[in-house]
């Protein structure tokens, strides 16, 4: 694709990362769940392509969540277990995002989200303190493989965080530090890898200011939610972003 294309696909990507940026402002995550398959699926890109688009955003709005919500970094000590089977799970798998096709494990990744979210909803889930420390260590091994094979590393990571209890402002900062680290992983991955070129790079740039507004939009919006509607918001998304997965997946297979 040349700079000329991208640069006219870029009032439209404004639009669809401003929209990311608000579900992101919020839930406190999402935006690149939101982003990676409009873009793919609207500009038909490879999903390399549109992960690319969106690192400087994911930088750039969880830097700002982070800084926001600072004051509760106690919770890394709670958190530590997760974040680091993550991302060591993440670092070896990412190597294979090249080399493998995608569309399949996105279709049961997304299958997967939508029946365990629904069932969430329909009867919230609790973890107990004596069953942290597993689910911390077993959410964030499948995250970190998600996330090596699909670039979602979300999923059951923060489904297990909401579950696990944090109030509003600590979930953010929990929600935030995670993806925050991943993304890091995620930028090395593709970078060694050659998947994003300097024109993708500059993209990601432009589009971090779209991302950032919708952010501090959304964020205006959950300051008036109670603790019970924030949870359920949270949940919404990450079904939503499970069906975005599925429907990625379906059409890349059906494409390919």
């Amino acid at each position: 694709m040349t700079f000329e294309t991208l640069l006219s696909l870029l009032p439209w990507l404004a639009l669809i990362f401003m929209a990311s940026g608000m579900v992101k402002g919020i839930s406190g995550f999402g935006m690149p769940f939101i982003a990676i398959p409009a873009s793919t699926i609207l500009f038909n890109v490879p999903i390399t392509q549109a992960m690319g688009w969106v690192l400087a955003s994911g930088f750039a709005t969880n830097i700002v969540q982070l800084t926001q919500t600072r004051r509760q970094w106690r919770v890394l000590g709670q958190i530590w277990l997760l974040v680091g089977v993550l991302l060591t799970t993440m670092a070896m798998t990412v190597q294979l995002l090249s080399a493998l096709n995608t569309h399949v494990l996105s279709m049961v990744l997304g299958g997967v989200m939508i029946i365990s979210i629904a069932a969430q909803l329909s009867k919230p889930l609790k973890v107990s303190p004596e069953r942290k420390t597993m689910l911390y260590i077993i959410s964030g091994f499948f995250s970190g493989l998600f996330g090596g094979l699909t670039s979602f590393f979300g999923f059951p990571s923060l489904q297990v965080l909401i579950a696990a209890g944090f109030h509003k402002t600590e979930f953010i900062f929990a929600a935030s530090f995670v993806l925050f680290t991943g993304t890091i992983v995620l930028a090395i991955g593709l970078g060694s890898q050659g998947l994003v070129t300097r024109y993708d790079g500059l993209m990601s740039v432009l589009l971090f200011v779209p991302a950032v507004l919708g952010m501090l939009i959304g964020q205006r919006l959950r300051d008036r939610m109670s603790p019970q509607v924030f949870a359920r918001v949270v949940l919404m998304v990450l079904l939503a972003t499970g069906a975005s997965m599925l429907i990625r997946g379906v059409v890349g297979w059906l494409s390919a």
